[in-house]
Formats: structure tokens, C-alpha cells, sequence
């Protein structure tokens, strides 16, 4: 008689040969080994889940999708098919560091009851530069300005919050984890783990038209929450419209930055410096944005 695993972890991968078994390597060194892994291969067209077959673990499990679905749907196949009390997510470009689902267990387990999810600090790596991250956003308000928990790789829940919250939204391209913590947020609490347990890596950004059609599609999806926030509603907008923004000035398309640098100030005019710090880091290709980015979240 087999006994379910404490934790499914879910990892969603399409065109990713190159690290898939790096982010699987970690999590077979973790310190806690009760778990499954589930690795979702969302139609790739690389040897994605042959790398898979190869590994010789039986918690290894592979779903393989006939048609690409999209990350939400990757992750939804895998969180259906998941037998665990607890899922946590990683990104199949990703790392874990050993201690990272003993210690976010650990920290559930004495959490409050209201409390059924868990993210972590992480070590944001980009041109082989690493940086910190201890995010701040632990509840809904906070969550609407930005999602800096990396959830794609930090966050372990409670399988028996998918019962109540539902499972990510596949129209989403971008923004899903985020949309999907806010609907948690909106029945539970989080708590964090202030000790860096992942590793985020940031080897490939969005065209700016893409993410200028998943921010429109986002604040379509997340404004009837908004409309009980008051002004606030305007500020949440406007910074997603800065982000569009901040896309276009790294790919230097000064017509389409101005234009949502302007949406963001008609629906909001008091932008933080740290949305007009990550315009002059994309433009100039510098690091004021990170600098500061970085000193807002360790002091």
C-alpha cells in the first residue's frame, strides 16, 4: 500500500533542455525527500522531456501536453495531478537551495490556521550579477502594486486552498501567479521566510508588446476587486501601466514609452522613484533601478 507524498512539487517546462535538469537536480537535493515531482512538458519542441525520462528518480513523474497551453495550464495540469498535502512551485529555469522545503514546512506548520502559503526570500541572478530579494508584499493591497515574491519559484501552500481559491487563470499569459495570490489573499494569509532559498533566474525578458497585452488583460481581470479600494484603484493601475512602459524603453521605443508613461500619469500623477528609477535603468541599460530596488527591501 503506497502513502501519498507531504509535498507535489510542480515544476512547468517548454523549450527548456538547457535547465530543466538543474532545476530538477535541486530539488532531488533537498533535505526533505518526501515529495513528488511533477515536471508538465507543455508541447516542447526540444529534447525537454527526454532530459526527463533520463533521470533515474522514481519521484519523477512527467505529463506531457499534445498542444502548448501556456504556463497556468502547464502548472494546472500538474497541480490536478498532484497527491500531496502541500504543492509548491519552481520554474523549470530556476534553483532551489537544500533547506528550502524543510524550512518553509517548518514555518507552516507553525503558522497560525489562517495561514495556508509560504514564500521565501531568493537570489535574483541576471549576467551572472546576484542580488537578494526579501519581498514585502504579504497581503492584497500590497500585491496589486507589485508581486515581488517570485511565486513561480518561492511559494509552498496547502493543496486544499485550490478547493476554495481555484486553480490559475489560463487566459493569462503574464500576471497569473500574481492574479491567483490575490484571490488567496482574499480568503487566507501568507507568511515568509526571510533566509534566501531560491535562486531566480532572469536570462530572458518579454517583448514590451507582450507585456503591454497581459497588463491590459490583468487590470480587465483584477479591477472589480480594485473598485472597493477607493484611490488606491488608480494608483494599482497606473503602475502597471509604468511597467508597460518601463518594456518600451528597453527596447528604446521612446513613442510607445511616452504614451504609457502618460496613461500612468492621467490615471495617477504621484509616481514612486522607483517606477522613474526602472525607466532610466531599461533606457540606459544601468542599474539605478536595481540599486534601488534592492535598498528598499534590505533596510
Amino acid at each position: 500500500m503506497t502513502t501519498s507524498p507531504t509535498v507535489s512539487v510542480i515544476i512547468p517546462a517548454y523549450n527548456r533542455a538547457a535547465t530543466i535538469h538543474r532545476a530538477i537536480r535541486t530539488v532531488l537535493a533537498q533535505t526533505f525527500a518526501d515529495y513528488e515531482l511533477i515536471v508538465v512538458d507543455d508541447a516542447s519542441s526540444d529534447p525537454t522531456r527526454e532530459t526527463v525520462q533520463k533521470i533515474p528518480d522514481g519521484r519523477v513523474k512527467l505529463i506531457v501536453h499534445e498542444k502548448n497551453r501556456g504556463a497556468a495550464a502547464a502548472r494546472n495540469s500538474g497541480m490536478k495531478a498532484a497527491a500531496g498535502k502541500y504543492i509548491a512551485w519552481l520554474d523549470s529555469d530556476d534553483e532551489w537551495l537544500p533547506l528550502k522545503l524543510e524550512a518553509q514546512l517548518s514555518a507552516l506548520r507553525k503558522a497560525p490556521g489562517e495561514v495556508k502559503a509560504c514564500y521565501c526570500a531568493y537570489e535574483r541572478v541576471e549576467n551572472d550579477q546576484s542580488v537578494v530579494y526579501i519581498p514585502r508584499s504579504k497581503d492584497a493591497r500590497s500585491l496589486y502594486l507589485t508581486c515581488d515574491l517570485g511565486p513561480g519559484s518561492t511559494l509552498l501552500f496547502e493543496r486544499a486552498v485550490l478547493d476554495t481559491v481555484g486553480f490559475l487563470d489560463e487566459t493569462l499569459t503574464r500576471y497569473e501567479d500574481a492574479e491567483w495570490l490575490l484571490r488567496y489573499c482574499s480568503r487566507y494569509r501568507l507568511i515568509g521566510v526571510d533566509e534566501p532559498l531560491a535562486r531566480v533566474h532572469d536570462a530572458s525578458r518579454p517583448s514590451a508588446e507582450e507585456v503591454e497585452r497581459a497588463a491590459r488583460a490583468f487590470i480587465a481581470r483584477i479591477s472589480p476587486g480594485l473598485r472597493s479600494y477607493g484611490v488606491f484603484r488608480r494608483v494599482a493601475i497606473s503602475r502597471r501601466w509604468m511597467d508597460v512602459a518601463s518594456y518600451f524603453a528597453l527596447e528604446h521605443r521612446p513613442g510607445r514609452m511616452l504614451l504609457y508613461v502618460c496613461k500612468a500619469l492621467w490615471v495617477y500623477p504621484f509616481q514612486p522613484a522607483e517606477a522613474w528609477a526602472w525607466l532610466v535603468n531599461n533606457w540606459f541599460e544601468i542599474k539605478i533601478g536595481r540599486w534601488l530596488f534592492k535598498w528598499k527591501r534590505q533596510v
